[in-house]
């Protein structure tokens, strides 16, 4: 009943949306600036490769801290403390910053204060929402996604065109501005209704509960287990792409495009199959679809032509021959895979969000999506290490049968009897109604 009302919250529901679109443009005009500043100085690759740590780092040292006050302050007060922070380091940063070396210590700051903003995003959705989860997660990525590529593509060139790095970080600041204006507006709504009190937990700071939530939910351990490999196979495929494309499809930095078009539109597909049909149910199967989609992309990637190359010489049927002969074999091969894998990476992302926000109790949620990042990160962290490395000496498609492998292990370890998924209680009884004579 107390969740339920949630469900009239139409105008908080839009202004949060805003706000995540609002934060993702912010974001990633950051991030441009950082880049550039970073990447342009004469230690151009200890400078980008220092940003990058400086983001991970973080979120190992500070995660669980951060969904803990977003747990006892409540998640929309949460999202307003991590606005105005954000928004903190990156002022400082256009007020203060004057050398490339320094862009990692911005990085790390900002990363730092993200802890709290994250999760508290997160948590709002049990705040706004008291079903269709899967719509409201699949409008989150889509979202997450159109800002970073309105931000990314298209403000920050014309930013760089107008004044270079400095003015992407007055723009960021000023998005960043905006946020903090509507993470307040929204907390202010959200304060005395019903929904918002019964998502502070006094004890926040008292993580056995939340560790005793990982241990006999299984679904939330497969969740954990799906946003990992959905962040390895992201950050493999942008490590393998460039050598696999000039390399083994033989093609320049313009066949890119080829391939994006095709993942996009998986993506979409993935996104919009998901809103109606992802649900606590079906989150299970639509985790292990996605898993399983991953790795037969990367396979395919890694091995798939060698195969239709084989079939084509040894076949008897010369238009086959021939036909091999006018195209590049790993090329068409990439264009149905890249479809693929934008629809698994989407079903993954939406069917873990869904899992997580459903099992996690009410007071809780901000430090399971806290545990969940850190056990992500620390998963990813090591593979992630070796991935530029094994790339560059071992090449993209052993690399990408690699990651491959640890998804088809992920896969089998979700699917073996003892990490089956199987009933379990509610955690949260239900509120039957009583009678009042």
């Amino acid at each position: 009943m107390v969740v339920a009302r949630a469900g009239s919250l139409i105008f908080e529901r839009n202004l949060y949306y805003g706000a995540r679109f609002l934060a993702q443009i912010a974001q990633n005009l950051l991030f441009a600036a950082l880049f550039v500043i970073a990447g342009t100085s004469s230690d151009a690759a200890i400078g980008l490769s220092s940003v990058f740590a400086a983001m991970l780092v973080p979120a190992l040292l500070f995660g669980l801290v951060g969904g803990a006050i977003v747990d006892r302050l409540g998640p929309g007060r949460g999202l307003a403390l991590g606005a105005v922070l954000r928004f903190g380091v990156v002022a400082a940063a256009v007020a203060f910053m004057r050398s490339p070396s320094e862009a990692w210590m911005v990085a790390f700051a900002y990363s730092a204060v993200s802890q709290i903003f994250s999760p508290a995003e997160m948590a709002l959705v049990r705040s706004i929402r008291s079903d269709g989860f899967g719509k409201t997660h699949s409008l989150l990525v889509a979202l997450q996604y159109g800002g970073q590529g309105i931000g990314m593509l298209l403000i920050a060139p014309a930013l760089w065109w107008l004044g270079g790095a400095n003015a992407i970080l007055l723009g960021s600041a000023v998005g960043f501005f905006a946020l903090c204006a509507a993470a307040f507006v929204l907390s202010s709504r959200l304060r005395n209704t019903p929904a918002a009190k019964a998502v502070v937990d006094p004890h926040a700071f008292n993580f056995r509960r939340t560790c005793r939530f990982f241990q006999r939910e299984a679904l939330a351990r497969d969740a954990v287990t799906a946003l990992a490999m959905k962040a390895l196979v992201t950050q493999g495929i942008i490590v393998a792409l460039p050598l696999y494309l000039s390399h083994d499809i033989g093609l320049g930095k313009e066949a890119l495009a080829f391939l994006l078009a095709p993942g996009i539109a998986g993506t979409v597909i993935g996104l919009i199959w998901a809103a109606p049909a992802v649900t606590k149910e079906r989150a299970g199967w639509f985790m292990r679809a996605g898993i399983l989609g991953m790795t037969v992309g990367l396979f395919a990637l890694a091995a798939l032509d060698y195969g239709l190359i084989a079939v084509y010489e040894y076949t008897p049927l010369e238009a086959l021959v021939n036909f091999e002969v006018s195209m590049n074999t790993t090329f068409v091969v990439a264009l149905p895979v890249a479809l693929l894998i934008g629809l698994s990476l989407s079903l993954a992302l939406v069917a873990a969000r869904v899992a997580l926000t459903e099992t996690a109790p009410l007071g809780q949620q901000a430090r399971v999506f806290a545990v969940q990042g850190t056990l992500t990160e620390m998963i990813v962290v090591a593979p992630l290490l070796l991935m530029g490395v094994g790339t560059q000496y071992a090449g993209a498609r052993p690399m990408l049968a690699a990651i491959g492998l640890i998804g088809a292990v992920a896969f089998i370890l979700i699917e073996h009897p003892r990490f089956k998924l199987a009933p379990r209680p509610a955690l949260e009884p239900a509120l039957v109604p009583v009678p009042i004579d």
